[in-house]
């Protein structure tokens, strides 16, 4: 058994708040954190991603659509699809991701 807090878990290379909290041969599980008014610009990823929102308000935003997301709603999202979050809130929003490899 391996616990891994946010404090030890390592930062991802991006320009975010984000931490691989797993990764194994078949999963990857990420918190990513953002602030009022940031995003995470559209990427599509080789991999189905599910991601599941645990604070704040977040806008997916997958090509021209845009769908807000309720506490605790979860999302499938398709490899190869363009996808990108938004905090539209006042508040830091917090998502879990996890990237099926």
């Amino acid at each position: 058994m391996k616990i891994v807090s946010l404090s030890n878990a390592p930062k991802v290379p991006v320009n975010l708040e984000g931490y691989k909290m797993h990764s194994s041969a078949s999963l990857e599980v990420i918190h990513l954190c953002l602030l009022p008014g940031q995003d995470m610009p559209q990427h599509p990823n080789q991999f189905n991603v599910v991601a599941c929102l645990i604070k704040g308000e977040v806008t997916l935003n997958m090509g021209e659509t845009k769908t807000q997301l309720s506490l605790y709603d979860t999302v499938e999202i398709g490899k190869n699809m363009d996808r990108g979050f938004q905090n539209y809130g006042t508040e830091e929003a917090r998502l879990i991701i996890m990237k099926k490899l």
